[in-house]
């Protein structure tokens, strides 16, 4: 391989590796973002669920209270009117225990200045509401209950028992702030007895492998048993840190498919111009071969016409001027092939369809290959259709059959089994030639209809020829609109299909 081949070679593949190794450190860094972004707003979420099921649970016992303020046989609710500060006071007493006693004097009661009338249940209720919120907000959202009466601090305790923190009723209020962010991952709840809120402890590895993403520690205040400390334990947030890249991530991708797809053509394309130029020079060898051959022996015959009295004898004077115009008249043929090839490479031949008898047509064709010397040519031909005519160009047509009967002759020994067979196929007419010849290589048969391509035997080729025929063959049905095909298998012959649209 050349050295500038090589120098590109690496050259890409070093830019590719170096596109690859930044893409895949950018999707990590931003992978590793948008994980820390997952970590920060379940942390958030937790501790927002866990005020709110607090909340709830205050707001519970609240109205418990409320409602219990309310029964006479168990709280005495009465009013005065306090002429120092000119606004009414009401007090609430145990009605077993009438000593037990607490006012809404030191307790912040604005905008409710009236007095408590016997009877009066409606005004009773928003004095009892006003207790509650009270001692919601002094007591139970302080985590303490104090015993203004024995009852109504008994009653406090009973209840704040009752609804104490539990996380079946933490479940769905954490899962509604995870939906509201779009987050819907797996978690468990993570109890302890002792904890750090500073989120200094260290977790097991096996723990960690199952629940990679665990929130900061909050207090349970739970008034019996265990489980003070209480977190949130996620698994892998995967698929959430995925869909948070998005159309960044499948952008990172495309690109990284682009850069390798070009690298790809790009070397592919490398490859290919290197084949094409071996192929060309393989051809030009052995063009200047061929046209050496008919030059040297018109030069021979007419150096023998001047040198050697051969212009006295007219018998020999005929013969050699007859070989010098044989041999003249077949370079001039040779240079008139490449030529034309280079026509029809190029698409610059039009086509002047005709109604033609490809019967007549290839039976010629085969009658005169057949009287060629030098081999022992069978041939047989088939036409099965009933269509012997079709719209073609004449002369390309039989250029076309019998450059693929003149190959088929070429490369067969010296007896020669040829067979010509028509068919149909969607609405296509095939002409298949198949010989006995010595076939082609499979790793050859996509290459047989590329210009200059000959199949490789070594460093000589015993066959003459040029790499142009099929080729040419290919252009000239190609411009028909048809289609060509070869089918072959070393020892065993060849088949090229050539298919003319009726």
């Amino acid at each position: 391989m050349p050295k500038n081949t090589r120098f590109v070679i690496v050259i890409c593949a070093v830019a590719i590796a170096n596109v690859l190794l930044l893409q895949f450190y950018w999707v990590k860094n931003y992978y590793a973002v948008n994980q820390a972004t997952f970590e920060k707003e379940v942390n958030m979420a937790f501790e927002d669920a866990l005020k709110k099921e607090f909340s709830l649970r205050c707001d519970t016992i609240q109205q418990l209270l409320a409602k219990r303020l309310m029964d006479t046989t168990e709280f005495l609710m009465t009013s005065r009117f306090d002429t120092t500060e000119k606004k009414h006071i009401f007090t609430i007493a145990n009605a077993h225990k009438p000593g037990q006693k607490f006012s809404s004097s030191a307790l912040s009661f604005r905008g409710i200045n009236q007095a408590l009338l016997p009877g009066d249940t409606t005004f009773k209720w928003i004095i009892a509401q006003r207790f509650a919120y009270t001692m919601r907000t002094e007591d139970l959202q302080n985590h303490v209950v104090y015993y203004r009466t024995q009852n109504l601090g008994g009653f406090m305790v009973d209840n704040v028992n009752k609804y104490d923190f539990d996380t079946t009723r933490l479940r769905p209020v954490l899962v509604n702030y995870l939906k509201e962010r779009n987050i819907d991952i797996p978690f468990r709840f993570y109890l302890r007895d002792a904890d750090s809120t500073m989120n200094l402890n260290h977790f097991d590895e096996k723990l960690l492998a199952r629940y990679p993403i665990i929130t900061k520690s909050y207090p349970t205040y739970k008034q019996k048993g265990s489980d003070k400390y209480v977190r949130a334990m996620f698994s892998n947030p995967f698929s959430y840190v995925i869909g948070r890249m998005g159309l960044m991530f499948a952008g990172s991708l495309l690109l990284i498919a682009l850069v390798a797809f070009s690298l790809i053509y790009l070397l592919r394309t490398l490859f290919r111009e290197k084949r094409l130029s071996a192929i060309k020079n393989d051809f030009i060898s052995n063009i200047t071969h061929e046209f050496k051959t008919p030059i040297a022996t018109a030069s021979a015959a007419i150096e023998a016409l001047n040198g050697f009295g051969v212009l006295d004898d007219r018998e020999k004077t005929q013969r050699y001027l007859s070989h010098t115009k044989n041999e003249l008249e077949k370079l001039a043929g040779l240079v008139d092939r490449v030529l034309s090839i280079s026509v029809y490479e190029n698409a610059d031949f039009d086509i002047k369809p005709e109604r033609v008898d490809i019967d007549a047509e290839i039976k010629g064709l085969l009658a005169s290959a057949a009287a060629l010397p030098g081999k022992e040519i069978n041939w047989n031909y088939v036409n099965s259709t009933g269509i012997n005519k079709i719209m073609v160009d004449q002369l390309y047509f039989e250029h076309a059959v019998n450059n693929v009967v003149d190959n088929a002759l070429k490369y067969s020994g010296p007896r020669v089994q040829l067979v010509i067979s028509v068919s149909i196929k969607n609405n296509f007419l095939i002409i298949e030639v198949k010989d006995n010849g010595i076939g082609i290589a499979a790793n050859d048969l996509p290459l047989v209809f590329e210009k200059f391509y000959r199949v490789p035997s070594g460093n000589q080729h015993r066959v003459k020829g040029h790499g142009l025929g099929l080729s040419y063959v290919k252009s000239i049905v190609d411009r028909h609109r048809g289609w060509c095909k070869i089918e072959s298998e070393l020892g065993k012959g060849t088949t090229i299909s050539l298919a003319w649209p009726i």
